[in-house]
């Protein structure tokens, strides 16, 4: 099975606006991958959904405890700088502490644009939907 590190934005996206970042949590839940995160990345995810969007803190808690269940907790350092901005580079550091084989981010500036790093994919939830669906047939 996939092990699959989930960035924030992907939940973020899910949260607020559905398509294919909700597809990858309906399937995360639904144990289709191992999923790998850590404290920044559900951190990241909870200041922006409540802060930027607006929604009870209470009702974010209760989501992400939902994805917890299911996921893997690794906690980064911080103390290598993958990349110059420091939160995507602790987002690398989550995916290699969990031996990820896939990182699902929507971020076009500093994380797609690696394509792999350190042998983890780096791939938009587009990419990984479809890389789903074809696992499936």
């Amino acid at each position: 099975m996939l092990k699959v590190c989930i960035d924030a934005n992907i939940y973020i996206s899910a949260i607020a606006f559905g398509g294919k970042p909700a597809k990858i949590i309906e399937l995360a839940l639904a144990r289709k991958f191992y999923v790998i995160t850590s404290t920044a990345i559900i951190n990241e995810t909870k200041r922006n959904l409540v802060a930027k969007l607006g929604l009870q803190e209470q009702e974010v808690q209760e989501l992400l405890d939902e994805i917890l269940l299911v996921a893997t907790m690794y906690e980064p350092q911080g103390k290598i700088q993958y990349i110059p901005h420091a939160k995507d580079s602790l987002v690398l550091e989550t995916a290699i502490l969990g031996g990820a084989d896939i990182l699902v981010t929507g971020d076009k500036k500093d994380l797609l644009p690696l394509k792999i790093f350190h042998g983890i994919i780096i791939e938009p939830p587009s990419a990984f939907v479809a890389r789903l669906e074809s696992l499936e047939t």
